[in-house]
């Protein structure tokens, strides 16, 4: 098991967690929890950890995670047409239900 990425914003880390998936690389997430509880010790944020449970994908995972945190110029984040949440614009798949921008 190998570290791929690390963020404090749930939402992000899910987002490419599933991305990772849907290109069929078994990952987890760490850390899930401890936001909650590091917010209520006055920790302050505590980064989420994706970690991709096969080593040798993990060169393949970081290059598909790089490709899609690419953010184009002038992006603007994007509703969802079918659960209505909001996606940072350099995802192509919405993190709450994995419908893809463009449907």
């Amino acid at each position: 098991m190998r570290l791929v990425y690390q963020h404090e914003n749930r939402g992000l880390v899910y987002s490419v967690r599933n991305i990772l998936a849907m290109n069929d690389i078994d990952c987890h997430v760490k850390n899930d929890h401890s936001n909650t509880m590091g917010a209520e010790l006055g920790l302050g944020n505590i980064q989420l950890e994706l970690w991709v449970l096969d080593d040798s994908e993990y060169t393949r995972a970081r290059e598909i995670i790089d490709e899609h945190l690419q953010e184009p110029e002038n992006a603007e984040d994007w509703t969802c047409s079918n659960c209505g949440e909001i996606n940072a614009a350099q995802f192509g798949l919405c993190w709450n239900c994995q419908t893809e921008v463009n449907e």
